[in-house]
């Protein structure tokens, strides 16, 4: 089965887009510079880097040749990818003026990286790193995806590599990434636009990005992974590129393992791939395994992850399953219903210490039921989403602290195609929802920078 939802006639970007997404990167980079300036902050390596890259570009695309030149097919590409470049560019900057200058302390992927590069699984833990002790041994909690990609930085700067730099440059990839990604669709170009932005500035994968946390890193992986398998899914749908993508996806956030079977069925059923080339989505599937395995097996003599349950039998936890159906109207309510503190003290209300509903954070997510359900492919999406978030469902904990729903950041890809689906254009209501995540989230982020997070 071909593509179906390519992108169409005026869906295509130019370079006149991405001149526009260059231009407001310059824009925010010197309203940034300015109010930092104005206050006696500091100025971080990355703002500047983001600053030079915003203005370098922008010079560069008056200089690229034009389109008459070539013919439409390579303008289509040239346009295209420069317009990902722009995108990545413009969250760049966003993402490190909006980060503030401090370095998170919660590095334990730096950490397991340096231990990587000299030749072994257990890291120097102090007691503010959560990890689990194991003898005269520790071990960090999070899979090994994020330190693998942190080991060509931890060979040159050691435990001095940031992990807060190295988090923004994945959350400007993933938002680059969703852009491509929406480019699959017959969406209007206004359309992609304002997804992107809601995907970007109007979820917690802002937050997320700009907290740099241990935590949030895995999250910020596991949604670049994701969306370059959905991206595949969706564009030549190889069923050995897309296993590739979602094998090592699951090494970010192993839950997104459960998310295979409908990688499988949307080759099979929506994209006609024959049966036996199914087979070749096995071997990204098998990466996965042997690197999950070996890793355990390095570390706790055992083929699973031991590190989780043995933390929690430190904490007030202890004692408990990790899984069990009784958590689950605990997590339900954090996802859909927990709201937000009032309080009498400016600015009144404050983001909760045990997390927020998505529709207190993104209620543009909503958009997604827009989606046609008799659709196969709008189907079989949803279903993945479903499969990836119901371990975080039944799990001991609903992911305090954090600024919304963290535990189910890795589900947000799958959200997005569905809202895609169901949005070939914007109406009045869908702008007014995203506009409407935008500020909920710049609100929680402006809280907990200059308030905290209460408990």
């Amino acid at each position: 089965m071909g593509r179906t939802n390519a992108p169409v006639g005026g869906a295509r970007p130019n370079l006149d887009t991405s001149r526009r997404f260059l231009t407001a990167a310059v824009v925010f980079a010197i309203l940034g510079f300015a109010v930092i300036l104005r206050h006696g902050w500091l100025l971080t390596r990355i703002d500047w880097i983001s600053a030079i890259l915003a203005s370098g570009m922008l010079a560069f695309s008056y200089w690229l040749p034009d389109s008459e030149r070539f013919t439409a097919e390579k303008v289509a590409k040239r346009d295209e990818l420069f317009s990902q470049l722009a995108v990545f560019v413009l969250f760049l900057t966003f993402f490190s003026i909006t980060a503030g200058s401090d370095t998170n302390p919660f590095n334990a992927h730096v950490r397991q990286a340096v231990a990587f590069v000299h030749g072994h699984t257990y890291i120097d833990a102090p007691n503010y790193i959560e990890h689990a002790q194991m003898g005269p041994y520790s071990y960090q909690l999070h899979p090994p995806l994020p330190a693998i990609f942190l080991m060509p930085f931890a060979a040159i700067w050691g435990l001095n590599t940031n992990q807060s730099y190295f988090s923004i440059v994945i959350g400007a990839i993933d938002v680059a990434l969703a852009w491509r990604l929406l480019g699959r669709f017959r969406l209007t170009l206004n359309a992609r636009k304002w997804l992107t932005v809601c995907f970007g500035a109007g979820t917690i994968i802002w937050h997320e990005t700009v907290d740099g946390s241990s935590w949030a890193v895995s999250m910020t992986v596991a949604v670049m992974m994701t969306l370059l398998a959905l991206d595949e899914t969706f564009d030549e749908g190889r069923p050995a590129v897309v296993g590739l993508y979602a094998g090592i996806a699951a090494l970010a956030r192993y839950d997104l393992a459960l998310v295979w079977p409908a990688y499988l069925a949307l080759l099979l059923f929506w994209r006609r791939r024959a049966i036996l080339d199914l087979f070749w989505f096995i071997p990204g599937c098998a990466l996965m395994i042997v690197g999950y395995t070996a890793f355990n097996f390095a570390r706790y003599h055992s083929i699973f992850d031991l590190g989780v349950a043995s933390y929690l039998y430190t904490t007030p936890e202890a004692g408990k399953p990790l899984f069990a159906l009784r958590y689950f109207p605990n997590n339900f309510f954090t996802l859909f219903f927990m709201a937000p503190r009032i309080d009498t003290n400016f600015p009144y209300i404050y983001p909760t210490f045990g997390g927020q509903s998505i529709l207190t954070t993104s209620p543009a997510f909503l958009l997604a039921f827009k989606a046609s359900w008799k659709r196969l492919d709008a189907a079989l999406v949803a279903a993945a989403a479903l499969l990836a978030a119901g371990p975080v469902l039944l799990y001991v904990g609903n992911g305090a602290s954090q600024f919304g729903t963290r535990h189910f950041v890795h589900v947000f890809p799958f959200v997005l195609v569905l809202m895609a689906l169901g949005n070939r254009r914007m109406d009045q209501m869908s702008r007014v929802l995203i506009v409407a995540s935008v500020c909920l989230v710049a609100w929680g982020i402006w809280c907990i920078r200059f308030y905290g997070l209460p408990a």
